[in-house]
């Protein structure tokens, strides 16, 4: 019942039920990292992400720069031999697509960043991570 629908051009073809046509979404631009899963006996090394930007304040596993191709193991938040697994984690942001990449090891408490904090694994659901290192944290397998 569209007051304009006498001079419509699509109501007079009959095929006004595709109209307004949406444009295509622009695609988002993916950007690669290596998110790593710390543990020390029962508890997973968390960090707080920067206070600006995105995720800011909250926190976090940690992550290595986040690039247009896959950095590898560039930025691991202590020295230990992390493992590269096959677990991949994606997460579609406002902006960007985020494809990331799981490493794990075993370090020891003290070679925690400054500021990092251990969190028992069993209750990592109470830690307030965000969407994507929650995704990470299913990924291995641990919880």
């Amino acid at each position: 019942m569209c007051p304009l629908r006498d001079g419509c051009a699509a109501y007079a073809a009959g095929d006004q039920e595709r109209y307004p046509v949406k444009p295509a979404k622009a695609a988002k631009p993916t950007r690669h990292g290596t998110i790593f899963w710390a543990r020390n006996g029962g508890d997973v090394l968390l960090v707080r992400r920067p206070p600006r930007g995105l995720l800011g304040g909250m926190r976090a596993l940690p992550t290595g720069p986040w690039s247009a191709e896959p950095p590898g193991l560039v930025d691991p938040p202590a020295a230990a031999e992390w493992r590269l697994g096959n677990a991949r984690i994606e997460h579609v942001f406002t902006h960007f697509r985020l494809q990331l990449v799981l490493a794990t090891a075993t370090i020891a408490r003290h070679a925690a960043p400054e500021g990092a904090l251990w969190w028992p694994i069993e209750s990592l659901g109470k830690a307030g991570l965000p969407t994507v290192f929650a995704k990470a944290a299913s990924a291995t397998g641990e919880l």
